[in-house]
């Protein structure tokens, strides 16, 4: 032992205890993830089982008779059997029995419900649903709810616990002598030397900031035990994206251990025909995404490998299905890979989601780039970093300065570019020109507009345009979208969210322009909460409107994927401004003076109507009573005072018999009282709840029936203190006094 002096020995056997005693810690936490995952497994099997019985009962028993073998289906008939749920519980002695039904036929019978039962098991997914809140269902979304706001722990301590594990595998065995003091009194210094020299691995993984990381975890679990979710079914109502996303994840691992792709390629990549070898190398790309706060689902996963692998692409998936989650997250894999400057070119109306989006789903630092400090933003981006959002009309007078290289490039809304000829397209070209890798993002179906496709292509991979430029009006044909799906993926939701419906909710926040900034004001000064409330719906030109201009956008993309709207606002002019901004498109206006019976009348006509249609409603006479499943597509105005009365409102649509994911669209404006609302609603003051509970809300007689201006009168005073509180804090904002006001 002459080779190591005492206090190495010391340090060695000290770094092997404390690595001991970390791991036992780090293992408490994987086996708790380990145990709630096992739970939700057997929960979701159960719910599973139940529901693929319930489909054998309202399967006609006719089903059984498989390559038509001969089954006597009038026998069984005459038994009273008219579904395979009948025959499920039924041996083979109690087939046999009905009049007409031999040994063999009853083996045979059995058989084929049971091989029903496993091809209908497998085809069922379970869909969460507040309207069954069965025990199993209950214990799902609590244990689920247990898991998430842990995630990123979980995540973290399987890591370092695997990490600490793989050293404790190799050297742990014979580190562990020094622990022994009458072994290692007769070890030979042989056997001394090899368990140091074992211990000195251990002091290196805490060289590593193994320690340290581990205490974090530690910390933040403790943390993260003790504020669980209080209601876990009105979290999972208010956001149930990333419950499913979890419960997606842990089936998809336990089934098939992560090489789920192989399983269910339609589910991830839509109808496209990717070869199989490209699928393969596609969801064989490792991600980082330790950046990322937010889950992915499966297809999102496969979409954020695709864009990264091949490196230009346009993603074209169906409104909903997460284009910006995709991108957001192959930012994070490249920043945590070497990137560093990243650029999203949008639409000015959507400008502020995608900087909220970043924001709320990722650690990167994100800063817009428009307006008349364009220059001086675009010079910081360029110096520091990070992601930059800006417009198609600050890209044409503000360029990204030659030489500068851009890691990754985003378009959004790429069907703006379609036009060769157009300034912002030539201008997109350019930079498109120093960016390593792109990103064209479209929710409105291309496949049918050929030369666009083509265009946006060539803009891409000219070896993949130069085999499909002679190409006309072959849109559907088996050979474009071969020749195409390299480039482009589109996923729609009915192949790749198997629990249909799911509630999609999106904040669509925009930004004042001059016009809509005056009228604001005005509200402001003459103190009018009401008219402040319809901030950019007060223009009288609604070519100027923010929110109508975004609300057209919806509408267009709703109609181009094959959907039907609902539009909801608290004000009868709005409503009005909104059928006339539509058109032939609306299909009716509700509000508190229609029937009964008209207002039916109006439903059915947006149930024939084609796609795009849509039915405008006062939330306070629509938001109630109505069955709406035809509109797969819900826009709100203005953000309501009372949640539970959007609740109600979305229910319309998003109920039992909806065979489509609905998605929510709030209409929202920075910097004005929508912000402080939404604000409100988010928190649950207790402030609001006393405002919203007896408000304007609650008299819809007065609404309904009296001009908008005077739908505040009758409320009290607290109400109308509050009210006040938000109208002030507005002024102050903006520099406004009003006289008679400190």
């Amino acid at each position: 032992m002459a080779t190591f002096t005492k206090q190495e020995m010391k340090n060695a056997k000290e770094a092997y205890n404390k690595v001991i005693k970390l791991h036992t810690a780090l293992q408490k936490i994987v086996d708790e993830k380990n145990s709630v995952e096992e739970k939700v497994l057997q929960l979701y099997e159960q719910l599973r089982q139940e529901e693929a019985g319930r489909r054998l009962d309202t399967m006609d028993v006719e089903c059984i008779n498989i390559d038509k073998e001969g089954i006597r289906i009038a026998a069984l008939k005459n038994a009273g059997i008219c579904t395979v749920g009948q025959l499920y519980s039924k041996s083979v002695s109690q087939i046999q029995q009905m009049n007409g039904i031999g040994e063999s036929m009853a083996s045979k019978i059995y058989e084929n419900v049971r091989l029903v039962y496993k091809q209908t098991l497998e085809e069922t997914r379970v869909m969460i649903t507040p309207e069954q809140k069965t025990t199993a269902m209950t214990g799902l979304v609590r244990n689920l709810s247990d898991i998430l706001p842990k995630q990123q722990v979980f995540l973290i301590a399987d890591s370092l616990y695997h990490e600490g594990n793989g050293v404790l595998e190799k050297y742990g065995s014979i580190a562990k002598r020094m622990n022994a003091p009458l072994k290692w009194a007769f070890a030979g210094n042989a056997k001394k030397e090899e368990a140091v020299l074992a211990g000195k691995e251990f002091e290196k993984l805490l060289q590593d900031n193994y320690e340290e990381n581990v205490n974090t975890v530690l910390k933040d679990y403790q943390t993260l035990y003790r504020n669980k979710i209080a209601n876990p079914w009105k979290d999972f109502e208010e956001n149930s994206a990333p419950y499913y996303a979890l419960l997606e994840s842990i089936v998809d691992n336990h089934q098939y251990g992560g090489d789920s792709f192989r399983k269910n390629v339609r589910g991830i990549t839509g109808d496209n025909p990717l070869a199989e070898e490209l699928i393969k190398s596609i969801a064989g790309y490792s991600l980082e995404l330790q950046l990322l706060n937010a889950n992915l689902r499966r297809y999102q996963v496969f979409g954020t490998q695709y864009i990264l692998h091949q490196e230009k692409v346009l993603l074209g998936d169906e409104m909903g299905l997460g284009k910006t989650m995709q991108a957001i997250a192959a930012m994070c894999h490249l920043s945590a890979t070497g990137g560093t400057h990243f650029l999203v070119v949008c639409p000015l109306s959507v400008v502020v989601n995608w900087t909220r989006e970043i924001r709320n789903n990722s650690s990167l630092q994100v800063m817009e780039i428009y307006g008349d400090d364009r220059d001086e933003e675009m010079y910081e981006w360029v110096s520091k970093g990070g992601v930059a959002i800006t417009t198609y009309e600050t890209l044409n007078r503000v360029m990204v300065p030659e030489g500068e290289r851009i890691d990754f490039l985003v378009v959004d809304e790429a069907h703006y570019i379609k036009n060769p000829a157009a300034q912002r397209t030539k201008s997109v070209c350019k930079v498109m020109e120093q960016a390593d890798k792109i990103l064209l993002m479209s929710g409105t179906p291309l496949e049918n507009k050929v030369e666009e496709m083509q265009f946006l292509i060539s803009c891409l991979r000219q070896d993949i345009y130069d085999e499909i430029k002679n190409m006309k009006q072959l849109s559907d044909a088996g050979k474009f979208k071969e020749k195409i799906a390299p480039v482009y993926l589109r996923r729609v939701r009915e192949d790749v969210l198997k629990e249909l419906p799911e509630l999609v909710e999106k904040e669509q926040w925009g930004i004042m322009n001059k016009e809509e900034t005056i009228e604001y004001e005005k509200a402001l000064i003459s103190d009018n909460f009401m008219q402040a409330r319809q901030v950019s719906w007060q223009l009288d030109d609604l070519n100027l409107s923010s929110k109508a201009k975004r609300l057209l956008e919806i509408c267009g993309e709703a109609k181009a994927s094959d959907r039907k709207l609902i539009i909801f606002s608290f004000f009868k002019d709005t409503l009005l401004k909104v059928a006339t901004l539509l058109g032939e498109d609306c299909v009716g206006v509700i509000d508190g003076s229609v029937s009964s019976g008209k207002r039916q009348e109006m439903i059915d006509a947006l149930s024939k109507a084609s796609s795009g249609a849509a039915l405008v409603s006062q939330i306070q006479a629509g938001g109630v009573g109505l069955n709406i499943q035809s509109a797969s597509v819900v826009i709100f105005c203005e953000p309501q005072m009372k949640p539970s009365l959007e609740t109600q409102a979305v229910a319309r649509a998003y109920r039992m018999g909806q065979s489509r994911t609905v998605i929510v669209h709030r209409l929202l404006m920075e910097k004005t009282v929508d912000e402080e609302i939404m604000e409100l609603l988010h928190r649950k003051t207790e402030i609001f709840e006393n405002f919203a509970d007896d408000s304007i809300i609650g008299h819809t007689r007065e609404a309904t029936t009296t001009d908008d201006e005077k739908a505040v009168e009758g409320i009290n005073e607290s109400e109308k203190l509050t009210a006040n509180r938000i109208m002030d804090g507005e002024r102050k904002r903006r520099g406004i006094r009003l006289e008679g006001k400190e």
